[in-house]
């Protein structure tokens, strides 16, 4: 069978799976209901398993969630013959390189620098609060996005206004993109507060927003890999969700840390 066959259905396959990611309003509202509520909710998607409903603690919570994701790791590998692009279900950041080297869709070139662009970011502020040596960066940077390795490295020893202004001048394909768009409030909070928890959240908000332009492309893997990041995502609130409720956090502290998803 023809490659060409193979992603046509693929794509019909994954637009009508895409019609049961949960919605931004749903997770609002699962973050308001008590763990009974959230719990019914998620299921009610009807793409998640009954034994959602009867988990009792966090491990019983990952027990249920790791099968999710086999399978959906299964559902992706039917779906793309390519095993290069597969590499991406690793989630490592040297599989993104190894992929970058042989994927042709401009696409998904784009989302994996961004991704590593990203990766470096987070990667400088924690050893730059920690106050590491530049040579354990140095280390740590071994793949390189739109944002050149060497530019990190000399911006290390500056003040972490001038790691700003370089990442309102992005050059992507000969255009300026501006990172600091998304990324300003969120950097100045971790310096200040000494935490990642909305870095984290400006970054899956800015990588899910590239990603949502996958909805517009009509066939290839881009759809399905886009898919298949939209529900790991997807996967992460929930998990966020539910220990927050067996951990008696706030409401509202949840609420803060919700990213936008792709539905």
């Amino acid at each position: 069978m023809t490659r060409e066959p193979n992603y046509i259905f693929a794509v019909g396959r994954i637009r009508a799976l895409e019609k049961f990611l949960i919605s931004q309003s749903v997770f609002e509202e699962a973050i308001a209901a008590d763990l009974a509520g959230a719990l019914r909710l998620f299921v009610e998607s009807d793409l998640y398993s009954d034994e959602l409903l009867h988990i009792k603690d966090s491990r019983g919570l990952e027990d249920v969630l790791a099968r999710e994701l086999a399978k959906l790791k299964g559902l992706v590998a039917e779906l793309i013959p390519d095993k290069d692009l597969l590499l991406l279900l690793d989630a490592d950041i040297h599989c993104v390189e190894k992929v970058l080297a042989s994927c042709r869709s401009a696409f998904l070139q784009d989302y994996l620098r961004h991704l590593i662009d990203m990766h470096n970011i987070k990667t400088f502020l924690r050893l730059y609060l920690l106050k590491e040596p530049q040579e354990k960066l140095k280390a740590h940077l071994e793949c390189q996005g739109f944002i050149p390795i060497n530019d990190l490295l000399k911006l290390y020893s500056q003040d972490l206004a001038a790691l700003l202004n370089r990442l309102e001048y992005v050059s992507k394909h000969y255009r300026s993109l501006d990172y600091t768009y998304y990324l300003t409030e969120a950097v100045q909070r971790a310096v200040k507060e000494n935490s990642f928890v909305y870095l984290e959240k400006a970054i899956n908000d800015f990588l899910m927003q590239i990603l949502k332009e996958a909805k517009y492309i009509t066939f290839g893997p881009e759809p399905v890999l886009a898919y298949y990041f939209a529900k790991l995502n997807e996967i992460n609130l929930m998990r966020m969700i539910i220990m927050a409720k067996f951990s008696g956090i706030p409401a509202e502290q949840v609420q803060e840390r919700l990213n936008a998803v792709y539905a």
